[in-house]
Order: C-alpha cells, then structure tokens, then sequence
C-alpha cells in the first residue's frame, strides 16, 4: 500500500469521528472554576462516579490520607500547573461544544481564560461568602467592566452561615437591582469535609434548601440557582422550587464524582416531579479537565430520561434562565 493510499483511508476512517464532534448540539455548563493549581498537587487523582466509589472510611486516631481512597481502575488526573489547567479545560469546552460557561474564581484568572478561549464562551461569575469580600461597589464596577455576569459561587455555607444572614443581604439586592443570576452552593463539601484543612466553618446543616425561604420571599425577582441541587436534601429542594417559580438547580459535581446510582436517583426523583424545566447541566471542574467530560456521560446514559429531557438540561433550561436572546441561541446553534 501506497503511503498516499494510507493516508486517503485514515482520512475516511476518521470523517466519522471528526463529524460527531462537530454535530454535537451545543451545552451550557453552569459551574466551572478558573482556580490556581497552587491549590492541591498536580496529577492528583479523582474517581468518576460510574466506578463504584465508595465515601472515605478514616479511623479518627489516624491523620487523613485521601491516597488510600482513590481505588477506581480509570480515574481522571488533575493538570500539570495553572496553564495546562487553562489549555485542557478550554479545549474540552471546545471538543463537546459547550458555548457557555460560568466561570468562577479569582478575577484574574477568569480574565485571563476568557482572552485565551478568544470568544464569548466564558461567562464571568464573582463569588461572595468567602473569608474575605469584595465590596459592593467593587462588584458594581466589575459588572460595568463586563467581569461580572453570574454572582457565584456563593460560599455561605463554607462560612457556616445561613443564606438570610443580614450580612449577605446587600448582596443579593445587588443581584435582583443588577438582574444578574445567582448561583449558591448548598450540599455536600469535600468528602470528610469535618477535618479537612480549611474547612473548619464548613456546616452540612447549613446546605437546606429550606433555609432560602426567606431570601425568596425578600426578592421574588431574584434569578436563582442552588448548585449541586441541595443534595442530599432533594426532597427539601422540590419543596422549594414547587413554591418558587425562580428557582433552578444545577446538577454539577454529583454527575461526576459522587455514586451515580445516588446521583441517577435524585435527578430522576427530580424529573418525576415534574422539574424537567429547571435543571441545568454544570460540571464544576475545578482541578480536573477531565470532569467536564465525565459530567456530560452522565447524561447521555441516563437511561431514564428522554432526548428531550436531555437537551433541556444540557441547554434550553439555562438558556432560559439566562435570558439569552433569539439570535445568540441560533449563534450558539450554528445558525
């Protein structure tokens, strides 16, 4: 065989794969992280949910080692350094075709992501409820910049505070007077979060979905959403969202690094309850590119939902949400 006959035939050979990529409808991924790698050591492993993971045992007399817990046969890595976190998150943003991202840490850094990634995929979120906040009139000026577009993550939670907390209430007003969404953490921590370093405000009684009542109620023209859907409390969260018509979950992290029989189960308890319309796909990749793919599994092989059920949580549901017009849906459609 001819070295030009080759090649003719790895081309035909690859057409197909080549042209899925390409077809794939377009995503909107609601929680992504632009963090620092300086955060956790570079090729750290993490286990995908559809491996049979189990929750780390630790004996309280012995220091907390998380090496012991990474069993899975494939797990996913995390990246290299700051740059290789940037390039491997950006190109798999392209690769599944997701046209928008809410992107939140340092100001920085999301900056810097946006002005690689070139387009308008990256949507920037600011966090509140950190040890440490940025002023409103700080906010004000990043939204005027066009910095700010989603106020999230909110990190009440991590803080060991209630989301009516008074001195959070300027913030969500600031929200509703800007009518920019809120995104707001109320769920799990990392696994063993109790005695995990730097996390010693983390409360897990503070992820009830419940305890948004009053904030709702204060701001009925807030748009809302509670990352990781409250889990495991769903049936507090479909409480709150059959009272409140403006409030949506995401389904970020859960659909990729905790059991998916759990997972499969509250999302379906979720879609049973007639909830369909307000689920909104997220990965919250924070340290591993990977992820954003794994996330996107879990949905296409949820055998329980339909194709329509599937594009509105990987897409029509956000886009509502988001108030994206006509004509920026047809761009992200190709149109």
């Amino acid at each position: 065989m001819t070295s030009k006959m080759y090649f003719i035939i790895c081309v035909f050979w690859l057409i197909p794969f080549c042209a899925g990529a390409q077809n794939r409808l377009p995503i909107i991924d609601m929680h992504l992280h632009a963090f620092s790698m300086d955060e956790i050591p570079s090729g750290t492993p993490a286990c995908p949910g559809d491996q049979n993971i189990l929750v780390p045992t630790f004996d309280p007399a012995e220091e907390l080692d998380f090496s012991k817990s990474f069993k899975c046969s494939n797990p996913i890595f995390a990246a290299k350094d700051d740059l290789d976190l940037r390039n491997k998150t950006l190109a798999a943003l392209k690769k599944y075709n997701i046209r928008r991202a809410m992107t939140e840490g340092p100001v920085e850094i999301v900056t810097d992501w946006s002005k690689a990634e070139g387009g308008d995929v990256i949507l920037p979120g600011v966090a509140f409820g950190k040890r440490k906040e940025k002023s409103i009139e700080e906010l004000k000026r990043l939204h005027a910049n066009g910095q700010l577009a989603v106020l999230g993550e909110v990190y009440i939670q991590y803080r060991g505070h209630r989301p009516d907390n008074p001195r959070y209430e300027a913030y969500f007003a600031l929200a509703e007077e800007l009518d920019i969404p809120v995104g707001i953490h109320l769920g799990e921590g990392p696994p063993a979060a109790a005695r995990f370093p730097g996390y010693e405000e983390y409360r897990a009684s503070m992820g009830s979905p419940f305890l948004l009542e009053d904030v709702l109620r204060k701001h009925p023209k807030l748009r809302i959403y509670v990352m990781h859907y409250g889990s495991p409390l769903v049936d507090e969260m479909i409480s709150m969202m059959f009272t409140h018509t403006n409030l949506y979950v995401d389904i970020s992290c859960n659909n990729w690094s905790f059991p998916r029989a759990q997972f499969y189960d509250a999302l379906k308890k979720m879609i049973d309850a007639g909830f369909e319309k307000r689920i909104m796909f997220g990965s919250d990749q924070m340290y591993w590119p990977d992820a954003i793919g794994e996330a996107i599994k879990s949905i296409d092989e949820a055998p329980f939902l339909t194709d329509e059920q599937k594009r509105d949580i990987f897409y029509n549901n956000a886009a509502r949400f988001l108030r994206l017009s006509e004509e920026e849906i047809a761009k992200d459609h190709g149109q």
